[in-house]
């Protein structure tokens, strides 16, 4: 009996750990690996989305650009309907988690958090991106930028040319080396259902 009790206590123990460190902190980015092949033609990388992390409520919240607008959902929900999208079916989908190398300030993550907020509902375009033109559009790395250089931790000569590992590359300094937290195999979806799911 004792050796149950034991074996219980230790299983809820390391499920605890297991949560606490797979607990996002606020600010922590998400970068997803392999999800559009489009994406990573143009960019000549892997990394094909990025999303930013704030709290609300106590919650974390995960932030994004993506393909009917700049939206909100939780944590969870956003790992459980990470979704294949690629032309050719060869790699895993990969989501990758960096936190803040020093937390956020209460002022920061205010000011992230209202910039983020103030752009739900923006339409989503990569249009900018690719010909430099101004438009009241958003892509998922230009969001990111302009919701990071609310603070005077980061800032982005031009937010919309951004892409996730042009991002990824002038935020590294400030984050921690970046964890797997979703790996997703891919799916035999049709063309026309994924061509458009995390794109950049």
């Amino acid at each position: 009996m004792s050796r149950l009790l034991s074996l219980i206590i230790m299983y809820v123990l390391l499920q605890s750990a297991a949560s606490a460190y797979d607990k996002p902190a606020n600010g922590a980015l998400i970068f997803t690996e392999h999800g559009s092949s489009l994406v990573s033609t143009y960019t000549k990388s892997s990394f094909s989305h990025v999303a930013i992390v704030l709290y609300e409520r106590g919650m974390p919240i995960v932030f994004e650009a993506k393909p009917g607008g700049v939206t909100k959902s939780t944590y969870g929900n956003y790992l459980k309907t990470a979704k294949v999208a690629k032309i050719i079916d060869t790699d895993e989908v990969t989501l990758w988690l960096t936190n803040p190398r020093q937390p956020y300030s209460e002022i920061e993550i205010r000011k992230m958090l209202n910039m983020a907020n103030a752009k739900l509902g923006t339409r989503y375009s990569i249009i900018p991106t690719l010909t430099a033109w101004d438009q009241p559009t958003l892509q998922c790395a230009q969001y990111v930028s302009i919701v990071l250089q609310t603070g005077p931790r980061f800032w982005f000569r031009s937010p919309k040319s951004q892409t996730p590992t042009t991002l990824l590359r002038i935020a590294k300094p400030g984050y921690q080396p970046m964890q797997l937290v979703h790996q997703e195999e891919t799916s035999n979806t049709s063309f026309f259902s994924r061509i458009g799911h995390y794109s950049e």
